[in-house]
């Protein structure tokens, strides 16, 4: 087994030789001289000079791996492209190491950096948690990166689980009621054919509701269900429309009022998914409805998400999309393309 232009042969060999072989200088020396480097990098990028950062990279042979589908770089021209797309895409910048873990083999090292990049992007301040490990080797130059891989932890990803994409209780309780004969034969009898589900869910009700009381938790949930949602089960809901453009309109409405109307602030996760429905009642939960459910688990709070049918479908100039995603649903084959809706009035 090889990687591209050779990083698993660098590796390998190097790690075959350890820390003790006579390398020239010590392992205290050569964690120094690493630790600078990442510094170093860190510095300049936050600089915004890709040549700076170019410099701290061995050259031909260097590789980048970001978190994004197309954040895949090999040689020096094609990583230095992302640092140039990086960079441009805020007004300020700086990349921030909190942590910083060297392991040295050698002429070989790893390095592991637990860290944040903050982007001033217009009036708009953003901040990522990051994590980073940099393959490195030593040359006549001094230790160069040979490879960085660069993640930004998942919003929706909650701490103690190994995947983002998770069905919350509501969404999972919801699509329970479905399998059942009555709540089945509630959703046929919107029609068959073809329809629109939007699934909403409310994020941390739980606390929400002890904060709040029961009393005042009730009204505020009424208040939201009877706005937005036909059918509800705890703190979440599910609509059914014939028409794809009403069902994102009706999803954009649902968030304006709860955002105008809730008090305390509500935030609730909508998806909306498009598909032919089923005579049958497993086909049609299986099918239709559980995409959508999985679309509304990966949204984030005050997000609205609709699939690509959905989207390919609809033609209005009131609904206005964002930068689509690619994204893995749990328990649903391949990846899958989500697009943000745009509701608010930016």
């Amino acid at each position: 087994m090889e990687w591209r232009d050779g990083h698993f042969a660098w590796c390998q060999n190097a790690c075959l030789r350890r820390e003790s072989e006579e390398v020239g200088t010590t392992t205290e020396q050569a964690v120094a001289e690493i630790r600078s480097l990442v510094y170093k990098m860190a510095e300049r990028y936050g600089a915004k000079d890709p040549d700076g950062v170019m410099d701290t990279f061995v050259g031909e042979g260097s590789s980048i791996i970001g978190t994004e589908i197309d954040e895949l770089r090999f040689g020096a021209e094609q990583v230095r492209l992302q640092i140039v797309r990086d960079l441009s895409e805020a007004d300020a910048l700086s990349f921030g190491i909190d942590r910083l873990h060297v392991d040295v083999f050698g002429d070989s090292a790893f390095a592991f950096a637990d860290g944040r990049i903050v982007a001033g992007i217009g009036e708009e301040t953003f901040r990522f948690p990051v994590r980073s490990t940099f393959g490195l080797t030593r040359t006549n130059d001094g230790w160069r990166i040979a490879q960085i891989h660069t993640s930004v932890a998942h919003v929706g990803q909650s701490e103690g689980r190994s995947f983002p994409v998770n069905l919350t209780k509501t969404l999972s309780d919801l699509l329970t009621s479905l399998d059942s004969e009555a709540g089945a034969s509630l959703v046929k009898a919107k029609g068959l054919g073809t329809s629109t589900f939007v699934f909403t869910d409310i994020v941390d009700s739980t606390e929400l509701s002890q904060s709040m009381g029961d009393e005042r938790w009730f009204e505020v949930m009424t208040e939201h269900f009877d706005a937005s949602v036909v059918k509800t089960l705890g703190d979440g809901g599910m609509y059914v429309f014939s028409s794809g453009t009403s069902a994102l309109l009706a999803a954009m409405e649902t968030q304006r009022t709860v955002a105008a109307s809730s008090d305390p602030r509500l935030s609730i996760r909508v998806g909306v998914h498009t598909g032919d429905v089923v005579q049958g009642s497993d086909d049609f939960i299986g099918l239709t409805v559980n995409k959508a459910a999985r679309v509304a688990a990966a949204a984030q709070g005050d997000e609205i998400l609709a699939s690509l049918t959905t989207a390919d479908i609809v033609s209005n100039p009131e609904i206005r999309l964002g930068e689509p995603k690619t994204v893995e649903l749990k328990g649903i084959a391949g990846s899958h393309v989500l697009l943000p809706v745009l509701w608010g009035d930016d």
